[in-house]
C-alpha cells in the first residue's frame, strides 16, 4: 500500500493580491523489499524526483505511474540518500524505464557499482548502479519545479550518505540518518560513529517543526526527536 500527501503554495499574499500560480507537491511514498525501506516520490507538474527507489521495480515504477505522466525524459530525477542495496535496489528499472537521472553522494558514488559496499554482496545479488549522472555534494540543490532541496552532506552511516532539506515546505527527507526514535546504524562496512555524532549535531541546529521523511518507518518532526536523542542537542 502507498501513501500519498499535497502541499501547496500560493504566490502572493493578502488582501487583493494577485495569485500568479499555486504550485502543488504530491508526495506518494511505498515500502519496498525485505528491508522496508521507504521509496518517495514528489511530484510537480509533469517533474518527478524518485528517492530511494530500494527493491521490487514493478511497486515502484507502478507508484510513478504511467510515462505519459512524464512530460519529457529530463522530468525524472532519481535521488539515493545512500548507496545500500536496500535504497538502490530498483534505480536500473527506473532508469530505463524512464531515461531518468540518478544522483548520490559523492563519497557513496562509486559504492553503488561495488556489490560489496553496497551490501548486495550479502543479498547473493550481483546489482550494480553503474551509470551515475550526478554526485552530490553539501550545498548543492536539487530542484523540482519551483521548489529548491538543499543538500546535506550527513556522513556516519556511510560516507555518501545525504539528507534532502526544503526550508519553504519544512520538510526533510532523511535517508538512514534519522529516524522516528533512532539514528542510523554505524557498525556496516564504512560506518563511522564520530561522523554521525558530528551529523547529528549539525541536524539539531535545524527547526524544531521540520518534518522528518525517514528511510524507513514513520514520518516525525525534528523537536520530538530532539527531546529523546541527546546527540541532537549536542
Amino acid at each position: 500500500a502507498s501513501d500519498s500527501i499535497v502541499l501547496k503554495r500560493e504566490h502572493g499574499s493578502g488582501k487583493g493580491a494577485v495569485r500568479e500560480r499555486e504550485a502543488a507537491m504530491k508526495i506518494d511514498s511505498v515500502v519496498v523489499g525485505s528491508y522496508r525501506a521507504n521509496c518517495y516520490v514528489l511530484r510537480e507538474g509533469t517533474s518527478m524526483i524518485v528517492i530511494d527507489p530500494g527493491d521490487e521495480p514493478a511497486e515502484v515504477l507502478g507508484l510513478i505511474g504511467s510515462a505519459d505522466d512524464v512530460g519529457s525524459k529530463d522530468d525524472v530525477q532519481i535521488v539515493a540518500s545512500h548507496c545500500h542495496c536496500d535504497h538502490i535496489g530498483a534505480v536500473n528499472e527506473v532508469v530505463e524505464a524512464y531515461g531518468a537521472s540518478f544522483a548520490v553522494g559523492r563519497e557513496d558514488g562509486h559504492a553503488v557499482a561495488d556489490p560489496r559496499l553496497s551490501g548486495f554482496d550479502e543479498e547473493g545479488r550481483d546489482y550494480r548502479v553503474e551509470k551515475v549522472d550526478r554526485l552530490l555534494d553539501d550545498g548543492d540543490e536539487v530542484a523540482l519545479g519551483p521548489y529548491r532541496f538543499q543538500v546535506i552532506s550527513t556522513p556516519g552511516h556511510t560516507p555518501g550518505s545525504v539528507c534532502l532539506y526544503c526550508a519553504e515546505l519544512n520538510l526533510m527527507f532523511t535517508g538512514d540518518t534519522l529516524f522516528a526514535g533512532g539514528i542510523g546504524r554505524t557498525d556496516f562496512i564504512r560506518g563511522d560513529a564520530e561522523e554521525m555524532r558530528r551529523t547529528c549535531s549539525r541536524l539539531g541546529t535545524y527547526p524544531d517543526s521540520t518534518i522528518l521523511l525517514p528511510g524507513h518507518g514513520p514520518s516525525t518532526r525534528l523537536g520530538i526527536e530532539k527531546a529523546r536523542n541527546p546527540l541532537l542537542r549536542a
